[in-house]
């Protein structure tokens, strides 16, 4: 019984699209992470100052996330579709599945998300069983969309192709009784694609829906000869739909290329969608045989580009094709007539090609390097004469990515989107620089080559062209276009505008101490955090590699700290001191700090701030008679301070003087009263009383503070909580006819928890939402249904979130369990010409459970004496955020690109915090705070961190690949090994090879060679590498506990490698065991970091790959996976390493792991499943005890023991997850013989790594503080682990045993959630995960991704569930807490 989480989705871009998705005028871009859907809009921010110089524009385009959806499938395509009627006005999205999936989506404005149109599957019987066909899962998919959206092309399986035909405004699909003179107010309002529904009929079927039935021929009911499908894609500029398809005959094959040579097809068919016909226009044969891409190319160029990996083929719509070929083996492998530019040495194997705009028709190439380069036309008028390929300098973005891309995107004014899942997807912005030429080189290339075509390649179009293409407008002869060939000039420049954050591949992962650098000269040395462990994972390809650190909580670095005795509170404000009429006016900053002296009397000690050293300032007339401080700020331009004190009013001057004292009573009772909670907002400050009545003041141009009359609607009113908001972004105000937009607002949560909205300028109420207590997944100004189930909520605030480009306002609640419930604003814009707009909110999701109470028993009664309430904080880092102090101390971060996200704060109690207004070196903004030791701290945020996600993410750039990494216990360092691409030559000395010596190529094909770096938490610099042999890569790095003496049995932390040696499928893999250690050395001076040197103690070469490493015993032995043997080795004091034990294997093995301590330990078959076996020492011996019946594809595997059962969960290649059992006591298992298999889980991403961890408390912090993570693996009840499962994807995910009464809960709220709740695209999660169990002992895994909606419902719909599943809602809570763990990272 285990449940399976996401940590972390996916974070490869897979496939994206630039469309009017959120109305009609919008800029959005669609992006799939293979399981993730995001909608982006595109924001043009000012650039930053930093940013600026002569080639850099004045505004940049940034990514701004508005939804994203889990989706249960796996996305295989994205296609934008206009059809009538959407809901937004703006376009739908087509999205293809696996398994023959089409789903049809577009926005819904009323929710701010999307909605499903239709849902289409292709999985009939009679299509997917056939004795010659593989499955579909094992098949790819290709989705084409008219550019007309007249309909869609899915071709699935191998040659099964289904047609979606769609409706639109004036096609006789439409309507039977079409006439051709429609009017043109029909034709309009069509256009405008708006949810009219009365112009359709009801006795009309076809007005139901957008598209028409669909169906399904076989590729051959085209055309007899299409057997072997390759790609294809609409056309441009036809009357009827028409698309461009590649094919062969005869299965093209690599191997077989000179009896295959030239062996493809391209083809042009036309479709009768109403007789279900097509026609054949055009085929050209004898076409490369290594084409495999067909790219549908919009004017001026128009046709096809054909895309192979050594040429590029243009063909036209007559047929007229160019050529280019851009390595040495274009002319050696085809006979087809092109242009020779075999000096570029391209590779054009997963490249991506996109237009750059609609002037020139110049494509931006994006090779599988990660470079970039330009594919220009010749035009002849609308004629192309000639391709030629020039490769992009570093110095005008060339080199931007970091690896290949997966999918582009143009999205208008030369911004071309690439994404990658293999490094950052990039935002481009290319403009052309006229000033350069281009380099002679490459201008010769259109050469008289071109003239050598053939006949049928220059044959003139025909006369029924008129009927086919479309009506676009022709080119005038009188133009320059019509007689001079155009080719544009000069290079584009490209620079990144934004980028989506990607650590995908996680190709290896490793638990290390966690190190925190300060920022103080006199202590540069970095500060341990012995409680705490760091996640270290190889992330990346190629250049983009390297590593990247994640942890779940926030370090603070420290600073400055004072130690003060029963401090409780403290505020930072920036103060202008100096003339009034200068033009730079100085400023101080101050901290005050209140220490508590008695329930009701407090100290209020105000410090200088300089720098970042804080000294005692004295101010006698600050608080002097000890009152409770409520809150601190500054207004009228930040001339005046002003305290909020229980009783009063008090505003200083810039040097502290008092300068006005406002008394807080009430003036029509004449009563005293306190104040409860206040905020500012210049020239405002709202203070709430606790009488549940506003004191509003305002400061005139003097700073003086006065009372403002408030309405007959603040006063009828008790409230709970306020909030000042300037509204700079006209988001609140707009629902508001005829008023302008903006201002300073003034929200009130009333104690019946309505949520009122005023704008202060002339005190009227914009919005009221009601409700807000039964936190709906959307609030809005009507009235729900009547609900019994209320939250308790403690206060709010509204508060801009986002970085130094961009903001957005949130509106953040806060419960009284410290729960935090974020919600968005948007506007319903109004359907009709009388209705006017409408306010609504909209809930983000947020996991981040508070910690429980018990854990700090004077929480409660704190909460009772002194609320702390949420900070503000404007600038922290250049990020705007919202703080939660106490027990559960969290920071509330938003990027651009990503969702806001609830970050904890590591530590026991964080009493209060405040920006800290004095700015440090360097130009960072820190923040000042109150620990739990009363202690006050000057920290900032980790450097070079990522929040984009709930976890903290920072990378470790080493320009090239790191395939493994381990943590070295005794020196406290990272070893890695890393591999670069270089070229392969044969060796000349092979005796059976002579003419192997005498290959000349100027393109040689590429190998991966390993080396050995040695790399410091410190500096996160490498400190000593150690390069290994040509042909050579290394397989395997462990850090084991190795006997080094045997006399002594002295035992040492080492570094094992395991490397092969491959130098092509003729010449046997070899393979070689290292043995290193990291000694320490006398460092330099210049450079203290460098104390560490890898030492070489032994080497053993071995036959075949040495491909897994183990430790196991208790001796100080290993265990070696090399070629087709498991051998047990130990260490000699001589170097070498003697095998002791051996286990004949099968063909690869993928994992050799042991259980800790126990000397059971598995085997991993890429091919053949998974062995058990154990390891005795007296004598060494390697007994089988069990085999995996079912022969897995064994991808990454680790033991799962739960209590006195002993599991291992296996990640095979087909993204799934089988949970095996060793149980001898089963009569199912043969006696132990036969693992068996309980219960299988589609993840739907390929794992790289699976690791077993020591599980934490749901509510507790603690941790082990070995770094090394030495587990006691006694199987008794009490042990808990949990599996960390990394992908290639980017997610990780974590496989928790589940108790029997919580499995059946959960279980039962899994049914309950797949069957109420709407999912995204109408996919269903219970056949997508394909969750199989043996169906007695085994229970299937559980979706925790699923779970954890249930947290996004309202308050009512959560307690209606958890009655449903005969649970209370504290324990879906407690349950759904306990699928978390690892509170030690």
């Amino acid at each position: 019984m285990q449940c399976y989480t996401e940590l972390l989705p996916p974070m490869g871009v897979t496939h994206a699209i630039s469309v009017a998705f959120t109305s009609a005028t919008a800029r959005n871009l669609v992006v799939a992470r293979t399981s993730l859907l995001q909608i982006f809009s595109l924001i043009e921010t000012p650039a930053r100052h930093d940013d600026l110089s002569e080639d850099t524009e004045s505004s940049t385009t940034k990514l701004v996330l508005e939804r994203e959806y889990d989706l249960p499938g796996i996305v295989t395509d994205l296609s934008r579709v206009s059809v009538m009627n959407t809901k937004s006005g703006g376009e739908a999205i087509l999205l293809a599945f696996r398994n023959a999936k089409l789903s049809l989506i577009e926005w819904d404005h009323e929710r701010h998300g999307i909605s499903t149109i239709s849902i289409h599957y292709y999985e009939r019987d009679e299509l997917a069983h056939s004795p010659w066909v593989p499955d579909f899962s094992s098949c790819g998919s290709i989705l084409s969309v008219d550019p007309s959206s007249r309909c869609a092309l899915f071709n699935f399986g191998v040659r099964n192709l289904a047609i979606l035909p769609f409706h639109q405004a004036g096609d006789d699909l439409i309507m039977d009784d079409y006439e051709a003179n429609i009017e043109k107010e029909d034709v309009e309002r069509a256009s405008e694609l708006n949810n009219d529904t009365d112009m359709m009929t009801k006795d009309d079927a076809s007005y139901q829906t957008p598209y028409a039935s669909s169906f399904v021929l076989p590729l051959t009911a085209l055309d007899p000869s299409l057997l072997h499908p390759i790609s294809f894609a609409f056309l441009y500029e036809y009357r009827e739909p028409t698309f461009g398809i590649l094919y062969s005959q005869i299965a093209t094959s690599n191997a077989l290329i000179y009896e295959r040579k030239d062996v493809v097809y391209y083809a042009v068919f036309t479709l009768d969608l109403e007789q279900r016909a097509s026609t054949t226009l055009l085929s050209i044969p004898r076409l490369p045989s290594d084409l495999f891409k067909v790219v549908a190319l919009p004017p001026p160029v128009g046709g096809a580009l054909l895309i192979g990996s050594n040429e590029l083929v243009h063909v036209d719509q007559s047929g007229k094709t160019n050529a280019v070929g851009v390595n040495e083996f274009a002319r050696q492998l085809s006979g087809f007539s092109m242009t020779d530019q075999s000096d570029l040495a391209l590779r054009l194997e997963g490249c991506t090609v996109e237009r750059l705009g609609s002037d020139n028709g110049d494509l931006v190439l994006a090779l599988n390097t990660g470079n970039l380069a330009l594919v220009r036309f010749k035009l002849d008028g609308r004629s192309v004469s000639g391709i030629s390929v020039l490769l992009l300098p570093a110095q005008n973005g060339g080199n931007l990515l970091g690896s290949s891309a997966s999918c582009s995107a143009f999205l208008g004014d030369g911004k071309v989107f690439l994404g990658s899942e293999d490094a950052d997807s990039l935002l481009l912005n290319g403009s052309l620089s006229s000033g350069i030429k281009r380099p002679s080189t490459q201008l010769e290339h259109f050469s008289d080559e071109q003239a050598n075509v053939s006949d049928e390649e220059l044959i003139e179009d025909d006369a029924y062209e008129d009927d086919l293409y479309s009506s676009a407008p022709a080119v005038p002869h009188d133009t320059p276009h019509a007689s001079i060939p155009r080719v544009s000039s000069g290079l584009y420049n490209f620079q990144v505008h934004d980028r989506l954050l990607n650590t995908g591949p996680l190709r290896d992962v490793v638990l290390g101490k966690s190190h925190t650098t300060t920022m103080q000269e006199e202590d540069p040395a970095p500060v341990d955090n012995p409680d705490t462990l760091e996640l270290v994972a190889a992330q990346g390809s190629d250049r983009s590699g390297g590593l990247v650190i994640l942890k779940r909580e926030i370090d603070p670095v420290p600073i400055s700290s004072v130690k003060t005795d029963s401090a409780e509170f403290a505020w930072s404000l920036e103060v202008a001191h100096g003339p009034a009429r200068s033009d730079k006016r100085e400023s101080r900053c101050y901290v005050i700090v209140s220490k508590s002296q008695s329930l009701d009397k407090e100290e209020s000690e105000v410090f200088l701030a300089d720098g970042q050293d804080l000294s005692p300032f004295k101010a006698p007339e600050f608080n002097p008679n000890a009152d409770l401080t409520i809150e601190a700020g500054t207004i009228a331009n930040a001339t005046r301070v002003v305290q909020i004190l229980k009783s009063e009013v008090r505003s200083y001057d810039s040097d502290l003087g008092l300068a006005q004292i406002y008394p807080i009573w009430d003036e029509d009772t004449s009563e005293e009263c306190t104040a409860v909670s206040a905020s500012f907002s210049d020239p405002y400050i709202a203070i709430l009383r606790d009488d549940h009545n506003l004191l509003l003041l305002q400061a005139d141009a003097s700073g003086d503070l006065d009372e403002v009359d408030l309405a007959d609607d603040f006063k009828s009113t008790k409230w709970q909580s306020c909030c000042l908001y300037d509204d700079n972004s006209g988001v609140f105000t707009a629902s508001s006819e005829n008023q302008p937009e903006g201002g300073m607002l003034l929200f009130m949560l009333s104690q019946e928890s309505k949520l009122f909205i005023f704008r202060l300028a002339d005190q009227k109420l914009l919005n009221v939402i009601d409700s807000v207590d039964h936190l709906q997944p959307i609030l809005s100004s009507e009235t729900p249904r009547r609900s019994y189930t209320r939250e308790n909520l403690k206060e709010f605030v509204v508060a801009n979130l986002g970085d130094s480009q961009f903001t957005s306002p949130y509106l953040v609640l806060r419960t009284e369990n410290d729960d935090l419930v974020i919600y968005r604003p948007f506007v319903v814009c109004k359907k009709t010409e009388g209705s006017s707009s409408s306010l609504r909110f909209f809930k983000e999701r947020n996991y981040s459970a508070p910690k429980s109470s018990s854990d700090y028993p004077n929480v409660l009664q704190d909460r009772k004496l002194r609320p702390r309430p949420l900070r503000i904080l404007q600038d922290v880092s250049g990020l705007n955020a919202i703080f939660m102090p106490g027990e559960s101390a969290s920071f509330v971060f938003r990027m651009s690109s990503s969702a806001p996200h609830v970050f904890r704060v590591r530590g026991d109690f964080t009493r209060s915090m405040s920006e800290f207004q004095s700015v440090l070196p360097g130009g960072q903004r820190a923040f000042v705070y109150v620990d739990s030791e009363h202690a006050v701290q000057i920290s900032h945020l980790p450097l070079e961190t990522h929040f984009n996600y709930s976890w903290t993410i920072r990378r470790v750039p080493l320009k090239e690949q790191v395939d493994y990494v381990t943590y070295s216990s005794s020196s406290e360092k990272y070893v890695l090994g890393t591999s670069m691409r270089e070229e392969f030559r044969l060796p000349d000395d092979d005796e059976l090879h002579p003419e192997w010596g005498g290959e000349v190529i100027s393109l040689p094909p590429e190998i991966e060679h390993g080396s050995l770096k040695l790399l410091s938490p410190d500096t996160w610099s490498v400190i000593d590498s150690y390069p290994f042999g040509p042909e050579e890569r290394v397989m395997a790095v462990k850090n084991i506990d190795l006997e080094v003496s045997e006399n002594t049995h002295e035992r040492r932390g080492l570094i094992v490698v395991g490397t092969s040696i491959v130098k092509g499928e003729d010449v046997p893999a070899r393979g070689c065991l290292y043995v290193f250690e990291a000694i320490k050395v006398v460092p330099d001076p210049e450079n203290p970091a460098l104390d560490r040197k890898l030492k070489l103690i032994g080497k053993e070469p071995v036959k075949g790959a040495v491909t897994a490493l183990s430790g196991i015993g208790g001796q100080g032995f290993l265990i070696v996976a090399q070629g087709q043997k498991c051998i047990v080795r130990g260490l000699k004091e001589d170097g070498s390493l003697l095998p002791v034990a051996f286990m004949d294997t099968q063909c690869y093995v993928s994992v050799v792991k042991e259980l800790r301590g126990t000397g059971m330990f598995m085997i991993g078959d890429a091919m053949k499943g998974l062995w058990f076996a154990g390891y005795s020492e007296e004598p060494y011996k390697i007994t089988l005890f069990g085999k995996d019946s079912d022969y897995l594809d064994v991808v990454a595997a680790d033991f799962l023991p739960d209590g006195k059962r002993l599991y291992m969960l296996v990640a095979d290649g087909e993204c799934n997850l089988h949970i095996l059992q060793y149980d001898p006591e089963d009569p199912k298992s043969s006696n132990g013989d036969r693992l068996l298999n309980r219960s299988k889980f589609h993840t739907g991403h390929f794992a790289s790594t699976a690791t077993l961890l020591p599980r934490a408390a749901p509510e507790s912090g603690s941790a082990k503080s070995d770094a090394d993570m030495d587990m006691d693996m006694d199987l008794d009840r009490d042990s808990s682990y949990q599996v960390l499962v990394t992908s290639q994807t980017g997610s990780i995910a974590l496989v928790t045993p589940v108790s029997e009464e919580s499995y059946r809960r959960l279980s039962a709220l899994q049914s309950q959630l797949t069957t109420t709740l709407e999912h995204a695209c109408g996919l269903n999660p219970r056949v997508f995960r394909a969750v199989e169990s043996d169906g007695t002992v085994g229970r299937g895994m559980l979706d925790g991704n699923l779970l954890r909606r249930w947290l996004d419902l309202g308050e009512q719909r959560k307690q209606e569930i958890a009655h449903r599943v005969g649970g209370e809602k504290w324990e879906i809570r407690f349950d759904l807490a306990s699928l978390d763990g690892l509170g030690y990272l």
